[in-house]
């Protein structure tokens, strides 16, 4: 009586099938492509996503999480689907491949062997009958492939190799079931940030790349001690680097100068170069000042923001008040149309010795714009440092170590699947169609039966060689023993 299949036992026979789980990984693969295709909010510079996509097009990608595929919901759904339905069909299908690992049949009789895919027949001499397989036993080991041991003694020669390889499928399916855990794990638990810091600055707050994202706090607090960027003879960039210091519980724990390809890493916690760039504030300012209708010297100070400087013994102060490093006028109003200082224009407070403060702007490329000012100083730009800024990428992958994992076992196991075949040999005493004594030698490989069959012959035609080159010995033994 055939018993009937339960809906559910029906489910998992479906869940597990080879059907499901390559329209499994099509929509794996899709998804995959779309994350190549599409900018991902990860690895996109600030305002490149805006600048490529239309608004409404952003929405409708934001609403389906096409901006940062590898960490969207459905894609972990789908990523845990993938693996189930492997894990399921490796489990329905593992007894049997074990079974062949575990428990090689090892005798085996004249039928059993005639009807191996690959056969041949070895003649022998009536005299040697019963030793015929401890022979042959002997001439395969020559060549590479041993006996086992008991299964001679039983009266059948069987020679196995690469049995490992029975085992290949099911390697490759648990490194794949690795990495997806890796990923699954980086996508819940992992993250990916931004942080910008000045020399001698120090943050612990993370911009998210996401625009769902709410903001991350280091556990940590990172320090940047200097950042610069490397040139070419021409004067092009060559590389940009930062020095960064981590600091915890009030004390520096670590230091590393980072280039583009060396992050530090800090916890699980990775800093890559990301960028590099001017704050469009200057870091200092080396001015001239020049008395008119006075008798005095002109002097040289140098400003930073914030710093009140005296001009000489004047009892004058002077401070920085306003500065815009690329100016453009935008109707009666300053603008600037870039971060780097290719036409600042510079305002001033002056404070005399009295208290009296006066506001003086001027234009270094552009002396003629400078408007008259009551302080009656003249000043001029000598040099300018402005202030640079660093950015980094963060990036958290607590899979990371699983991923690589499953990636050296996926190595091995198709090694094992492409280049290890099962190979399986049976030897038996047994007659021909005329009566005679023969050896009979069946081979079965697990793959490539061509390649097999060759190597097959050769061997069994070199062992056929050996024994006839002993046979006119044992003749004349026979000879001499009559």
């Amino acid at each position: 009586m055939v018993k009937r299949q339960s809906s559910f036992d029906k489910f998992l026979q479906f869940f597990g099938s080879l059907k499901f789980g390559l329209t499994l990984l099509g929509l794996l693969g899709v998804a995959v492509i779309l994350g190549t295709v599409i900018l991902q909010r990860p690895m996109a510079r600030e305002g490149q996503i805006e600048q490529v996509y239309a608004p409404q097009t952003i929405r409708l990608l934001d609403a389906l999480g096409l901006f940062d595929v590898f960490h969207a919901s459905w894609f972990i759904l789908l990523l845990g689907l993938l693996g189930a339905s492997i894990a399921l069909a490796s489990l329905e299908r593992f007894p049997q491949a074990w079974r062949y690992f575990s428990r090689p049949h090892a005798l085996a009789d004249e039928w059993f062997v005639r009807n191996l895919p690959i056969v041949r027949e070895i003649p022998l001499h009536s005299r040697r009958s019963q030793e015929a397989l401890s022979v042959v036993a002997r001439e395969f080991q020559r060549q590479g492939l041993r006996a086992r041991p008991r299964p001679l003694e039983k009266g059948t020669l069987y020679v196995e190799k690469h049995r490992m390889a029975r085992l290949a499928p099911y390697v490759v399916h648990l490194s794949l079931l690795i990495i997806f855990a890796g990923a699954i794990v980086d996508a819940v638990w992992g993250y990916r940030g931004f942080i910008s810091l000045g020399p001698g600055t120090r943050s612990r707050e993370l911009e998210p790349l996401s625009a769902d994202a709410a903001p991350r706090r280091l556990p940590f607090t990172l320090r940047c001690d200097g950042a610069g960027m490397e040139k070419y003879p021409d004067g092009s960039p060559k590389q940009y680097w930062s020095q960064l210091a981590v600091e915890e519980d009030g004390r520096e724990v670590l230091t590393k100068r980072i280039h583009v390809n060396e992050p530090l890493t800090y916890k699980g916690v990775r800093f890559f170069q990301s960028s590099y760039g001017s704050t469009g504030k200057p870091a200092k300012l080396e001015i001239v000042a020049n008395w008119s209708g006075q008798d005095r010297p002109s002097e040289t100070v140098t400003l930073r923001p914030g710093d009140k400087v005296p001009l000489g013994d004047s009892g004058v102060q002077v401070e920085l008040a306003a500065f815009v490093p690329d100016f453009v006028l935008d109707g009666n109003q300053l603008a600037t149309r870039s971060d780097e200082p290719n036409n600042p224009a510079v305002q001033l407070r002056v404070t005399q010795p009295g208290g009296k403060e006066s506001s003086v702007w001027f234009f270094p490329k552009f002396p003629r714009m400078n408007p008259p000012n009551d302080s009656l100083i003249n000043f001029e730009l000598r040099d300018i440092e402005m202030g640079y800024f660093t950015g980094l990428q963060v990036a958290k992958q607590p899979g990371n170590g699983l991923i690589w994992g499953g990636c050296l076992l996926l190595s091995f196991g198709l090694v094992l699947a492409l280049y290890m075949v099962h190979i399986r040999i049976w030897g038996v005493v047994g007659k021909d169609t005329q009566g005679r004594p023969v050896v009979l030698l069946g081979g079965q490989p697990s793959k490539y039966r061509e390649s097999f069959e060759v190597r097959f012959n050769q061997l069994v035609d070199q062992v056929e060689n050996s024994l006839s080159s002993l046979e006119p010995a044992a003749v004349e033994l026979e000879r001499l023993s009559a």
